[in-house]
Formats: C-alpha cells, structure tokens, sequence
C-alpha cells in the first residue's frame, strides 16, 4: 500500500500524521534548494514577490545606500556613490525646479561687491583671495559678542516655486539667516553652518534676504552661497568607490552620524520645517573639547602666539605634521591670563583663579581701546554669582593692580562691561602670575615640523612655553573612529584600540574635566586586533565588534547605566566581526563574522550573564562561501535578514524564536543583487519596504537600478499582480505600446488585466514572449492595466525523502513516488510544475472533474492525487517550479510512495 509523506515546506519537517498509518513518526525534512520560494513562519511559501524598478544609481557606479528614518512614516533613502550624495524619498530622486532667480556675487571672484556690510562694532567681514587650499571667500570674523555680518537682498523672478540654496562653508561653524524682510528669517529659521556643503530649501513668494553671520573671534569662511540648477540635488561627499563598504552610521532625529575608516567623521543632516524637509547637508562632525591622549611627559614645550583667536603654535623641537590638520590640541599655562573685546553691556573675560598670601594675590589689569562705558572688575567665591568690586571701575584705557587681601581664600575674577556701555570696543586682560588655565586650538594648518596655525577654541591661560599638554586622540596622522552607535544618551565612537562615550546628551562633547556621572567616557579594550572596529550595537548592554572578538560594554548591573566609574568591557565572543555592519533585533542582535561567510545571533545568555554568539549557519555551513557583503532586517510580515552575497544573491534567514523556526532560502534575479535596505511598511501596507540595488546587464551596458520588493498581498494574481523583477505598471487608457526603456532589448513577462499574458503556451518549455524594442513593449490587442518586467523561476528541490517505520528510515531503499497531492492557494492553473527532478516535471492538469480548467488563478486548490512521473530508485525527491508571472502559493505536499 502506498505510504502518504506530507510536508508543510516552511516548517522543514515531514508529517505522516494519520493519512495512510498511524504508527509513523514526524521526520526532520532539508531542502536541497530553494530559490525564489518565500517561506512563511506559519503557513506556506510562496513565489517571491517581484522587484518594482523606481530609478537608476548615479552614472550606474558602485554605491552605497542608507537608511533614513526619523518616524516610520519620514523615511528617505540616502545613495552614495563616489563622492557623490543624493537622496530618495517615497522612491522619489530630490530634485530642484528651474528658476531664473540668481544671487549676485555668489561666489566672491573679487570682492563682497552686493552683500551689504551690517557688521557690529568690534567685529569685521571682510573678502579673502584665493590660496593653494580654498577658493575666494567670504571671511567673518567676531569678538566673541559682536557680529561679523553681510546681507543680500535677492531679486526672486520664479516667486512661489521651490528655491535650492546651495552653500559651502570652508570653515565653520557660520549663522544663515532667510527672510523676506532685512532681518527676518521666516523662509529659513536661524540656523547654524557647519564646514561642509549644504543644500538647503526655500519657497519665496517674492524678493528675499540672505543673511551670513558669525561672533566668534576665529574666522568662519563662507566659498559660495548660489542658487542651484535645476535637476537632481547632488551634495559632494568625502567618501570615494572604495571607502562605501567601510562607512557605519547611527542616526539621532535629523542626524546621521558616520563613520569610515581612514575618513574624519561626517555629519549628514536633513534641514527644514517637518514634515516635507527638502534641505541636506554633509559636514564635518567636530568635537571642540576632546578626547585626548595622555599628557605630554616629555621637555617639548608648545609656545601659542596668543591667547584668543587664530593663532600660531611653536613646538620647543620638530613635532608636527601634515596629518595634524584638524587635531586637538590642549595647552595648560604657567600663570593665569584671560582677555575680552568687550562691544555690549553684559560682556566678561574668563575668570582667573586668585588663591595665595598678600602680594602674590595681586592681579595685574590692562584696558585699551576706543570706547564709551564703564569697566567694572568683578568677584565670585563659586565662579557662579558675581558682584561688583568696589572702586575698581574705568572709563578710559588704563594698567593697572589690584589685590584684595583675602588670604588663603579661593576667589575668582573677571572684567568687562556690565550695563554701562554706549559704544566703542575695550580690549581688557587680566593677568595672575600663579595657577594654570587649560585652553584648547585646533590645527587648521601645517606650517612646518615646529609651527602649526591654529583656532582656539577655549581660551589658552598665556603665551609663555608651556610643556603641560596633550594632543586629540583623532588625526588624520593618529587615525579616526570606524564605529559609531548611540546608546544609553550618548554618541560613541569606536577603533584604533579605544571606545569613547560623549558627555551624556551632549553628542559633540568629551570633555574630561566634566565631573560626575554623565560625563565623558574613553577607554582602551587593549587586546587583540582592535584597531578597526567594525560595528557598535544598542541592546541592554552595549555591544562591540572588533576583528578577533565581540566585547560586552556594562555596568556591574544591567539596570545600571555606564558611568566613567561604571564601565566593564569584556571579551563575549571570539568569532570575530567582518567588515559588514551588525543588526539589532529586539533585544539581540546579528553580526557577519571576520570569514564573511556565516551569520551570528548575539543574545544575552542568563546562564552566563553574559551575550553569547550562536551560528545560524549550522545546517547549511557553506550557503554563504561567497561572502556576505550587506545585511538588513524586515520585520513585516515575517522577521527575515537579507544577506547580500558577493555572488550577487540574497541569502534570506527566516526566523521566529517563539516558533522556533529557522530558514535559509535563497532569491535571485536576471543580474546581481548588490545592496539592500529596509524601511519600515507604509501606512496601510502590511510589509516593510524592501529595496535593492541590482547591477544588471542591458541593452550591453552596465547599469544598477533601485529596485523595490512589491507587497505579498499584491502578487496573487489580480488584475494587476508584481509577479516580474525590474517591473513598471501602467494603468490608463487602452493602448498597443507601453514604454519600458530601462529594460531595452530585454525579453519581458506581462500581467495584463488578471492574467499572464506575456507566456507562450505552445512552447515546452515557459519562454518571454516580449521583447523592448525602442523603449517599448508593443502587443497584439490593446491594454489598459499592465505588469511588465522580468520572469524568473522559483526552485525547490527537497533532501533526499525516505520511507519512516516505527523503528527506522529507509533512505536507501529502492522506492518511488505513486501519486502526489497538492494543497495550493493563490496559484495559476499552470503556475506550478512537479516532479522528482528538474528534468522530469510534469504541469498542473488542465482538466478536473472532467471539465477545462478554464479560472486563471485558483484561490485554493485542494483536488485528487496527481500521478508523479519518475522511476525506481534509492534517491527520491520532490521538486517543484513556479515561473512569474504566474502566481502559486504552496501551503502542503503529501507524496504516496511505493518501494
């Protein structure tokens, strides 16, 4: 008698469940192959979803792309590709308008000629020519208070359509201001520049003001500020071809944090009122206050030329080098001196710290300058509240002492303008011989081996030769973070042998004389091959990726947040990390290890207090020998991590740990599969956006398109059904041609009106029956709702099959298989082919109960037993085909089986 195996294909396990016997038992069944068939956690599997083509990449160049989401309803696309940004939204290329309107002098050739001077007093805007390192530009230059200001007004002769302003700041950071008034800045709110390019949005209804300003006495160069043309918005970046596998990246709100290896980190920032931002920008990401290595030990002494300002650092022997553009620095004096270009009331120095007996309190004061006010001297015992000394007050330049006779006391000064100001500037300085005051510069040129330019950034304590000093951690010469998370309210940054961890909720700040729990955080791991780490993840703990191990970063409790005397760093794992950046899932997560070939959960492990890593690649150990260049997770409908291989597939792990179920299958396409990210479901839809980008070969050219997975719901056989990669839609009147010209010369499969259309049924064999010629695809009779792309084939191929007894499986058996019943949904009368190999199939039968199958997609198919071809043997199979078009949703097998 005949032996029924049944099995549901997702779930990967044999049933005989009472069919023919009762007495046999429940068999694990592996999938030799399975391409293209989508499993479902519980239920069937299905024929992929096809991919929905919505634009091409950059000049068809190797890119890299990132995920933008500030809401689950604000997502974006970001594509990078060599040194080249530009950014989709809802599968929309940002694009500007064509206007006419132009700023005059954007780019400052010659002079500000058109940018109005509004500059306060004290301050001064002024124009700059070009050098060996920057174009012409506009500099700005405060006191600390005053404004360096310059004004437009713009002539707009495209009122009420949308502006691009595109501005590079050389050195930031620069105020912008938009108006449609002197002053205003109702088109675009006051909003701080950094050093980069910004790309930023505007809609005036008429003539509108453009305002750049700055108080910081270090210089702030703006290069251009010009109206952009019209077409794709094209933001340059630092990141060539070969830096876009390295680059890892976190987001905070509108923030993309990034970093890469060998590059200075970068910020990517969406700008403008919410919901419909259109502005973005690429700067640098600049800490002004650490983190530092170990202070300097040696006799070397750094020497500023001032104590304010931009100024020139000399080294007591030859220390600098070029790779020192952009480092920290900090400088601790020998004495004590503070200074202020005071031009408004309400203007101080930096204190200076008075302690000591009688005349070694004296501090010594110097006030020059044009000005009409009064300078007061003033005192706190807390550096907090402040009052008013006595006597000590000036209205005309003067140099001077003053001591105060509170011996062994600990007391604070400073000078300046309180509410008595009318106008003018008064330079004032304070000056103690005793105590210190460490300053930061950062190096903004090379000069020589013992001369570097430099801003300060807090103001140094004297000019004297100081040997107290440490250099920044980040350099081009001591090498730049290659890992970014944020976790726990702070931004970390990982690699060259160190994590460190900002100020809490203050993201740009390590300053390490921040007392107290929330301040900074820098520790070596100190072991190993760390000096690139390739990922940071944000579970309970913070997780690290380095090349040899994965590292636990804790407090002594889980519940406890990290504290500069809370943190543990410990070894977790010893796999090793690849150069692919890991997934948090839940309270877990995946990374790819150092062979790039397998696929590691990270889960906290109760019995070993401690994140252990389990391979997810146990029963198929060599599925991903390409290597695994990317990883991304979709968490609707099912969980699923897509692992882009360098073979150009997509390696798909279907997991579900209430279900314990764990499935690898494969998807290909015509072309290779080089990227994926995932966005989460649009309202209404029930699956996350999934998007890759395919390299494919057409018309024999080159090209790489964003391609978008459709809804599952959508690929059933409907009137318009998604069953074609790289496909298009049209809906419309009744026409013979619908163009298709991202797939010229290409044969294509048609959907048309609910059904397949796009087969040629006389054929053997499912052949395309049309081809893009001259960008379009031309039929025989009229249409007027249109799927057309490319097919491909879904292949299953079960392990070796055995016949179950109560005591045994005989695998090696001489069997075959009888009759072969098929429990079937959303499938099309000839959308699904069976047999024991590939070879050997036969189709669905087009007769039932006597009658044509004549319905184009059966919703449920539960009919007889179907002969199986095949002959004797000892290795039995099953495999199945679906071609697209064709829709075909398998839900159940069972297999009678003759030995």
């Amino acid at each position: 008698m005949p032996t029924p195996i049944l099995f549901n294909l997702n779930r990967g396990v044999v049933d005989r469940r009472g069919l023919a016997r009762a007495d046999v038992k429940r068999l694990a069944l592996a999938a030799q192959e399975q391409t293209n068939w989508i499993p479902k956690v519980l239920g069937p599997m299905m024929l992929r979803p096809g991919l929905g083509y919505y634009g091409g990449v950059l000049n068809n160049a190797l890119e890299r792309v990132l995920r933008f989401i500030f809401a689950t309803d604000d997502t974006a696309v970001i594509e990078l590709t060599d040194t080249v940004m530009r950014v989709w939204i809802n599968d929309i290329l940002l694009t500007r308008p064509a206007v006419t309107t132009a700023i005059v002098n954007g780019t400052f050739p010659t002079n500000l000629a058109s940018w109005t001077d509004q500059d306060d007093a004290g301050a001064t805007s002024s124009w700059l020519a070009a050098d060996v390192d920057f174009k012409s530009r506009m500099q700005l230059l405060g006191n600390g208070t005053a404004r360096a200001m310059r004004e437009q007004q713009v002539v707009c002769t495209s009122p009420n359509i949308e502006h691009g302003l595109r501005i590079t700041i050389a050195r930031g950071p620069v105020m912008l201001r938009v108006g449609s008034t002197s002053g205003a800045d109702d088109l675009l709110s006051e909003t701080t520049l950094s050093t980069g390019v910004h790309s930023l949005s505007i809609t005036p209804a008429g003539d509108f003001y453009v305002a750049f300003f700055a108080t910081q006495a270090t210089v702030a160069w703006v290069s251009s500020c010009v109206i952009e043309a019209a077409g794709d918005v094209r933001v340059p970046t630092p990141w060539g071809g070969n830096d876009l596998r390295n680059i890892r990246y976190d987001q905070s709100a509108d923030v993309l944090f990034v970093a890469c290896k060998g590059r200075q980190q970068r910020r990517i920032e969406r700008r403008g009122s919410r919901p419909g931002a259109r502005g973005w920008s690429v700067v640098l990401y600049q800490s002004p206050d650490g983190p530092f290595l170990v202070q300097n030990v040696t006799p070397t002494t750094l020497t500023p030329s001032a104590i304010t300002g931009n100024i020139t650092v000399t080294a007591s022997v030859p220390l600098f080098k070029s790779g020192h553009f952009g480092a920290l620095f900090s400088i601790t004096s020998v004495g004590q001196q503070t200074t202020v270009s005071a031009a408004a009331a309400n203007t101080f120095s930096a204190p200076v710290r008075v302690t000591g007996l009688a005349a070694q309190r004296a501090i010594g004061i110097q006030i020059t300058g044009v000005f009409v006010g009064t300078i007061v001297l003033q005192q706190s015992f807390d550096n907090a509240v402040w009052s008013d000394v006595g006597g000590e007050s000036w209205t005309a330049p003067v140099s001077t002492s003053y001591s105060d006779g509170l011996d062994n006391q600990i007391v604070f000064y400073r000078i300046g303008f309180e509410g008595a100001y009318t106008s003018g500037t008064a330079t004032c300085v304070l000056s103690f011989s005793a105590g210190s005051i460490r300053g930061i510069v950062r190096v903004t040129s090379f000069i020589d081996s013992t001369h570097v330019g430099a801003e300060v950034l807090s103001d140094l304590g004297g000019t004297a030769a100081s040997s107290v000093w440490q250099e920044g951690k980040w350099s081009t010469l001591r090498g730049w973070p290659t890992a970014v998370g944020i976790h726990e309210g702070r931004l970390w940054w990982a690699g060259q042998n160190g994590v460190q961890g900002s100020i809490s909720d203050a993201f740009d700040s390590f300053d390490e004389t921040f007392i107290g729990d929330a301040g900074p955080i820098d520790r070596s791991i100190g072991a190993g091959p760390v000096d690139v780490i390739n990922w940071i993840m944000s579970v309970k703990g913070m997780l690290v990726g380095a090349q040899g191990a994965e590292y636990s970063v804790r407090s002594s409790s889980l519940d406890e947040p990290l504290t500069p005397t809370n943190f543990n760093l410990k070894a977790s794992s010893t796999q090793g990390s690849g150069a692919t950046e890991a997934l948090k899932i839940d309270q877990g997560g995946y990374f790819v290890d150092r062979t790039t070939s397998k696929v590691f959960a990270i889960q906290f492990d109760v019995r070993a207090y401690d994140y252990t890593a389990v391979d997810m690649m146990e029963l198929a150990p060599e599925i991903a020998a390409a290597g695994i260049v990317r990883i991304d997770v979709q968490r609707k409908p099912d969980t699923r991590v897509h692992c882009v291989l360098s073979s150009g597939k997509v390696l798909l792990i279907v997991l579900n740990d209430v279900e314990q179920v764990r499935a690898l299958v494969m998807v290909e396409t015509d072309g290779v599969i080089e990227d994926v990210v995932v966005l989460p479901a649009n309202s209404g839809d029930l699956d996350d956006q999934v998007k890759y980008v395919v390299r494919r070969t057409v018309n024999g050219q080159t090209v790489r398109y964003f391609e978008r997975w459709a809804q599952e719901v959508d690929c059933r056989g409907g009137t318009l059904s998604f069953c074609a990669d790289s496909h298009v839609t049209y809906q419309g009147p009744l026409t013979y041609t619908v163009p298709v010209a991202h797939l010229e010369g290409k044969e294509v499969v048609v959907w048309s009106s609910g059904a397949d259309i796009g087969t040629d049924d006389s054929a053997s064999e499912w052949v395309q029956r049309y081809q893009v010629s001259g960008g379009v695809v031309t039929f025989l009779t009229p249409v007027s709702a249109v799927v057309i792309g490319l097919g491909y084939s879904a292949r299953f191929k079960s392990a070796k099959l055995g016949l179950a007894t109560q005591n045994s499986v005989g695998m090696s058996l001489p069997k075959r298989g009888d009759h072969i019943r098929l429990l079937l949904a959303d499938t099309h009368r000839k959308g699904l082919r069976f047999g024991p190999d590939f070879d050997n199939l036969d189709d669905m039968p087009l007769i039932e109960d006597g009658e044509l199958v004549t319905a184009e997609v059966a919703a449920d198919y539960d009919n007889d037993p179907i002969e199986f071809p095949g002959a004797w043997g000892d290795d039995l199979r099953i495999c199945l085909l679906a071609q697209a078009p064709r829709p075909a949703t398998v839900m159940a097998v069972a297999l009678d089986e003759k030995q």
